[in-house]
């Protein structure tokens, strides 16, 4: 039985292996490294030796994957190439460096038993062999996918040609291994008449399956079938999840030959399909649950801040110079926050991907090795509409008494909760404060509210437009150990819905630091 049949079977049967649950152990190495043969400036552009030194001493700190690819098998490699030059949203940091890539390539090459060693990747760009014409790239008068783009010598120093070159060049360095790349854009699951196959998501042994709106999903062959995956993505700011790094990667195995509408080749569908809660994170954990990452290497050496594409802004490239891996996608996506500054608490398809075993975020169970985390630490930008994870732990009073209830999301439907229509709903919430904390209470609301913290009244409106997370934001003020967060809401148009984050002093959209929420 291959990957795949085993996949379709245990998505019947309603179960499939605990993935990455003893990975915690992570390598990271920035370029000034001392026990690199050539440390260099965290601004240095570096050459193509220095990045494989720093992703051969990161893969070496967190501890290869050579053991676990057994001889023969079909190893993928997935660097995250979503555009090409020279669209507008493109600049440099947008995508994973080819230098990185070329590295991981000829780690696996070089020190495994790998048989066969594919690139694979879905863009915004359509494949040459595509008759539709839009979002076609051109170079030199002639039409080009990622395989065979031409990005000359300057966007990657020391890395001069294509992608076609780069595995041609592999061909000839190891001639007992079998090197391709595929487009995942046009690599759709088929049933026997043709017709795009959907498959369910696979239900974890933590009990968790699908959080997306919709559960089964357009999936590509290669990562069905492939014995071993390699996520390689860009470290980077993304709009909507926060970061985009090893598992948002997974989005671009989705094909856009079954996700896309006419004339746009896009995720469209991906989107509209499956989305949920106003979040795009339980599609990108539903996509790693057909095969999540077998290792990770993370290129930290230049990324996008404020979004994740160019705002053409000469200010958005940040340079970092650093490479992470290990074998844990949680945790290596939980230090991509902690890198760029971010909670990764915040992360809410962390919280999805360590519901489903995939994983841990908590970093008393991390191990970094090699260069620390926190000496170059820095904030970067983060999107103008950027907001952390809401409280989740309710409670609604029905009848008097308090019901417990855990919102799936960060908007709480107080007649859902209650389980009845009422004139008027409390919901309860405590957040326990390490200290003294000033800070705001971002509301989201569709109604008219009173809001209390510890008995005294912070906010007091009504609201019928359309409403959003923190549309309202308020200075509040906690005090040492347990706060008490008191909020009463009266239908407007039938409708009572309710949202509460704390943020800290910069009102940035990160969760206030040192609290935790619970119910009341």
């Amino acid at each position: 039985m291959n990957r795949r049949d085993f996949f379709l079977t245990a998505a019947a049967a309603g179960s499939v292996p605990l993935f990455g649950a003893s990975g915690t152990r992570l390598g990271l190495v920035r370029s000034n490294h001392t026990r690199l043969a050539r440390p260099a400036p965290l601004d240095d552009p570096l050459s193509y030796e220095q990045v494989r030194d720093m992703v051969f001493r990161a893969i070496s700190l967190a501890g290869g994957p050579e053991r676990q690819i057994k001889p023969g098998s079909w190893v993928v490699i997935k660097p995250n190439i979503v555009a090409l030059r020279p669209r507008p949203s493109y600049r440099t940091g947008d995508i994973t460096d080819f230098r990185v890539t070329r590295a991981v390539v000829e780690y696996v090459a070089r020190h495994s038993r790998a048989g066969r060693i594919t690139v694979a990747e879905g863009g915004s760009y359509r494949s040459t062999s595509d008759p539709a014409t839009d979002s076609a790239v051109l170079q030199g008068g002639r039409r080009v996918s990622a395989y065979e783009f031409d990005w000359g010598a300057e966007e990657f120093p020391g890395f001069d040609g294509s992608l076609r070159t780069m595995l041609e060049r592999a061909r000839r360095t190891f001639p007992d291994k079998h090197f391709d790349y595929i487009d995942l854009s046009y690599d759709a699951v088929r049933d026997p008449s043709g017709a795009f196959r959907r498959i369910e998501v696979p239900r974890a042994p933590t009990g968790a399956g699908a959080f997306g709106g919709r559960p089964d999903y357009f999936v590509t062959n290669t990562i069905l079938n492939c014995d071993f995956l390699i996520t390689v993505p860009v470290m980077k700011v993304h709009n909507e999840c926060g970061i985009t790094a090893s598992l948002k990667n997974y989005v671009g195995t989705a094909p856009r030959e079954a996700y896309g509408a006419p004339g746009i080749f896009s995720n469209t569908g991906l989107h509209s399909q499956h989305s949920a809660g106003g979040r795009i994170d339980p599609f990108i954990v539903d996509l790693a649950a057909f095969h999540p990452p077998d290792y990770c290497v993370v290129d930290g050496i230049r990324g996008l801040q404020s979004s994740e594409h160019s705002n053409h802004r000469p200010d958005q490239m940040i340079q970092s110079n650093l490479v992470f891996a290990g074998r844990d996608p949680v945790a290596a996506d939980a230090l991509a926050a902690r890198l760029t500054g971010f909670d990764p608490h915040d992360m809410e398809f962390l919280h999805m991907a360590e519901a489903r075993g995939m994983g841990t975020m908590d970093f008393r169970r991390i191990d970094v090795r090699g260069d620390e985390p926190d000496r170059y630490q820095r904030t970067w930008e983060k999107p103008r509409r950027w907001y952390g994870r809401c409280n989740r732990e309710w409670s609604v009073l029905v009848d008097g008494a308090p019901r417990r209830y855990t919102a799936p999301f960060d908007t709480l439907d107080l007649p859902a909760a209650a389980g009845s229509r009422s004139a008027a709903y409390a919901a309860l919430t405590e957040v326990e404060s390490a200290g003294h904390r000033d800070g705001f209470l971002w509301i989201g609301l569709r109604g008219a509210l009173t809001a209390k913290v510890n008995g005294e009244t912070v906010a007091e409106f009504n609201s019928a437009t359309r409403y959003r997370v923190g549309q309202f934001q308020y200075p509040v003020a906690l005090r040492p150990g347990r706060n008490r967060l008191e909020f009463e809401v009266r239908p407007v148009n039938g409708e009572a819905l309710l949202s509460a984050l704390l943020t800290g002093p910069r009102n940035d959209g990160d969760t206030l630091d040192g609290i935790r929420w619970m119910a009341a």
